[in-house]
């Protein structure tokens, strides 16, 4: 098998990442009509060929921890075999969270070539855009970012930063238009995202940012210079570690061809960086509880509507606590039954009102005296 996406991100203190995901995950399920309940741990089977498993504890150390991962067992070469998310949640400590896609082996496309590039997963995509997420010290978002003037100094913090997996890409406007630019550097970096960092430069920041590293490390204009982690500016080695994408080789390709190009050199680059040794660990002993089905507390197999995996994936204080329902549903059972008891006595009171008025006609009738409605005289 081989590993088609990788990323691992550090997430922010004190976030909600395991409802969060559990909620984004949820979701995306309903578009693959995977009807089991993201937030219920258990081992499932479903589609004759397909193989859930969610784990969702604590640890010694009361950090929450989740992992959700679907294997496709019949699938054919080059089509996807596993997708894995694994999260810790700490409140007094960073988090992380780890997404990983694996193929079937097949031939792995040339960099230079016009190959397909495994997407970055919708999960994470949308997830960038509610957590707080690290690569390493750096932020990660899920769109490129302008870099002014006054955050020159933490952009040489990303640079140097050597705990990060992941790579800075800094893009040059050139003579770009604004807004080509953005659309253009946007579509280019698409597969980037979860993987890598990417900042613009207007040409003032260009020169700026060219000032403050030095020729070595400048970012020409009008091109994207790839950073890898731990850059040393006062090492005249290091310069030849981080690859500029020049202006000729932009001209010469489309968006598509430079964002596949990119997208799979930095995948590639992220399968042969290290993983941190408390991520291996953890993935190492939720795997040998894998094939034990008693280890995964399986319960039946139910089907979930998209209404109820939502609600499940809501938080506490968006469900409510269920003493809180229960009162509730009490009062409401209470108000109806009060109710009933009214509407019963108004009915009883209607027939009485009827019997008694039939009974004043017959005796104005054997009197003689004229039944006929009075017309009412009123104020108009």
């Amino acid at each position: 098998m081989a590993v088609g996406f990788r990323s691992f991100l550090r997430v922010g203190p004190d976030q909600s990442l395991v409802e969060t995901l559990i909620n984004h995950i949820g979701r995306w399920s309903t578009t693959k009509q995977i009807d089991v309940d993201p937030a219920a741990p258990g081992r499932y089977r479903f589609a004759d060929d397909n193989l859930l498993t969610i784990f969702r504890e604590h640890d010694n150390d009361g950090h929450e921890v989740y992992r959700w991962r679907r294997v496709h067992e019949g699938a054919a070469r080059d089509e996807v075999w596993r997708t894995t998310f694994t999260a810790v949640e700490r409140h007094d400590a960073p988090g992380w969270l780890w997404s990983e896609i694996e193929t079937v082996d097949g031939d792995r496309p040339d960099p230079s070539s016009s190959f397909a590039c495994m997407s970055v997963p919708r999960v994470l995509r949308e997830l960038l855009g509610k957590l707080t997420c690290y690569d390493g010290g750096t932020e990660m978002t899920a769109e490129p970012r302008w870099v002014a003037s006054g955050q020159l100094p933490d952009l040489m913090d990303y640079l140097a930063d050597d705990s990060r997996l992941g790579s800075v890409y800094v893009a040059s406007q050139g003579i770009r238009d604004t807004d080509d630019f953005v659309r253009w550097a946007t579509q280019v970096t698409w597969h980037l995202i979860g993987l890598g960092s990417v900042f613009l430069l207007d040409p003032t920041m260009n020169l700026e940012f060219n000032e403050m590293v030095g020729n070595g490390h400048a970012v020409p204009s009008g091109t994207i210079r790839t950073f890898l982690p731990g850059v040393e500016l006062d090492d005249p080695r290091d310069p030849q570690r981080h690859k500029i994408l020049g202006i000729g080789r932009i001209a010469d390709s489309s968006p598509r061809r430079l964002a596949g190009m990119l997208g799979l050199i930095e995948r590639r680059r992220g399968v042969d960086s290290p993983l941190p040794t408390e991520a291996t660990e953890l993935d190492h002993r939720l795997s040998e509880r894998e094939n034990d089905p008693a280890a995964t507390r399986a319960p039946a197999l139910h089907a979930v509507t998209v209404a109820e995996a939502v609600m499940a994936s809501r938080t506490r204080e968006q469900r409510g606590s269920e003493p809180d329902l229960k009162a509730l549903r009490d009062e409401l059972a209470e108000l109806r039954a009060e109710l009933d008891h009214e509407r019963s006595q108004h009915a009883t009171i209607l027939a009485h009102l009827k019997a008694l008025t039939q009974e004043v006609n017959a005796l104005r009738a054997r009197d003689g005296v004229d039944t006929t409605p009075r017309q009412r005289l009123n104020a108009s």
